[in-house]
Order: structure tokens, then C-alpha cells, then sequence
């Protein structure tokens, strides 16, 4: 009976090829690139440095905010609706940081004073995001300490504003201490 060691194993040799690799030229004509940009190209141009990408939740919470926004033929004081410049706040708060709020779809609902409140799930707390008129303040209690960050309208300092709101993100998965529990 044979058996495998790792004699036999290491014994394996693999063959080099007797010649390159050969790539041939393609039979049609290369058509000819349009070198107009795109819409999106523009766009990216404008970017310096990595570009995040946005959470899973995003188009649902974009879905959601958008079909919470009274229409043209319904009058503007209607209960349980959201202010139409609160909903345009809030889709323009939630592109500029969904990359850097918790991965858990957040929990929304309007406050009496018809600001929008979404609230994300963490490991060790929650993180409560209130987008009013005037500004949107995100706040969490880790270990007893409140943690808060504001953003300004018209956005003021949205990298500052980031940063504050990845470190929260980070202390709600870690713990106030840095340290990861399983």
C-alpha cells in the first residue's frame, strides 16, 4: 500500500512551456473611442484622493425619505410627512457619510418638530443622527461619555465632520477603549 509523505509530494515538478505566450490581432477594425466624457467622468475629475463607497442602505434610505415628502397637491402642514428641505438635507447628509456611519440599515422617524431622526445600531450603543433645519447633529453614548459631532448648513466641514462620525462608528464596533470583543 502507498501512502503520501511529503517526500512524495515535494518530488512534483511542473513543466516550463517551450514558448511564449502568442496574442493575436484581432480580425475587425478597432473602433474609434468617443472623446467626449461622460457625465460621470466630469464628476470623478472633481475628486481628489480615495472616494468611499456608500452603504448598502443608501437607495433604501434614499427610497424611503424621498416617499415621506408630501406632493405639490398636498398641503405642506400634513402630519406625519417630511418637510420637503429636511428631506433634501438629510439625502445630501446621508451621500456625503453613508460610507462612514454604521453598515446597519438606520432606524428613521421624524421628530415632533419635524426633524428627521435616524438612529444605526452598534455593538456597544447607538448612534443617533438628528438632521434639522439648521444643522445635523449625530451623537452617541459609549461607556457612560456623550460623543458628539455637528454639521452645519449649508455643510460647513464635511471632511472634519467625517472624521468625528468614523471615529463614533469605530467606538460603537470597538468599544470607548479601541479594543475589538468578540
Amino acid at each position: 500500500m502507498i501512502t503520501a509523505t511529503a517526500q512524495v509530494y515535494s518530488d512534483i515538478r511542473f513543466r516550463q512551456p517551450g514558448s511564449e505566450f502568442s496574442f493575436e490581432i484581432p480580425a475587425a477594425p478597432v473602433q474609434e473611442i468617443n472623446d467626449q466624457p461622460l457625465v460621470s467622468d466630469k464628476k470623478l475629475g472633481l475628486i481628489s484622493g480615495p472616494a468611499g463607497i456608500a452603504a448598502e442602505w443608501i437607495s433604501t434610505i434614499t427610497r424611503r425619505i424621498q416617499q415621506s415628502v408630501p406632493g405639490p397637491a398636498s398641503g405642506t402642514d400634513v402630519d406625519g410627512w417630511l418637510d420637503s428641505d429636511i428631506a433634501a438635507r438629510a439625502l445630501g447628509f446621508f451621500d456625503a457619510t453613508s460610507d462612514v456611519l454604521p453598515a446597519t440599515e438606520p432606524y428613521l422617524y421624524t421628530a415632533t418638530n419635524g426633524d428627521l431622526v435616524a438612529e444605526f445600531a452598534g455593538r456597544h450603543g447607538k448612534l443617533t443622527t438628528v438632521i434639522g433645519k439648521a444643522a445635523v447633529n449625530s451623537f452617541a453614548v459609549l461607556e457612560g461619555q456623550i460623543v458628539k459631532t455637528t454639521l452645519n448648513f449649508p455643510f460647513d466641514n464635511v471632511p472634519k465632520a467625517r472624521q468625528e462620525l468614523m471615529q463614533i462608528t469605530k467606538q460603537l464596533h470597538t468599544g470607548a477603549h479601541g479594543i475589538v470583543e468578540a
